[in-house]
């Protein structure tokens, strides 16, 4: 089985499709991928991960780590889970590519 996101085993970051388009708002984001004509909505949280995911190659960890410093009441965990569902949610539309998929593109 390929490691994908949400797998324990990999601590590395999928990277942003360099041909997805997105727009911030004022209470989060839009992103859209021409190459599959996805529209994908982001409220204010996901759109901070998503800038951090673009400007960051580090890890998940170093991601939920600086996600947790913008939103300090959240609970580590709580962080780490909603990042992973995010990501995976990204993967699986197309907006986001995992190392394992890198070769599919």
């Amino acid at each position: 089985m390929t490691p994908t996101v949400g797998d324990d085993m990999s601590n590395q970051l999928p990277t942003v499709r360099s041909t997805v388009a997105w727009t911030k708002l004022p209470d989060g984001a839009v992103l859209f991928s021409p190459e599959t004509e996805v529209y994908y909505a982001m409220n204010a949280v996901a759109s901070v991960i998503w800038e951090l995911l673009r400007q960051n190659d580090d890890s998940v960890d170093a991601l939920c780590a600086a996600v947790h410093a913008r939103f300090p009441d959240a609970t580590p965990e709580q962080i780490r889970s909603d990042v992973m569902e995010l990501l995976a949610d990204l993967e699986r539309s197309g907006l986001v590519e995992s190392l394992a998929g890198s070769a599919t593109a």
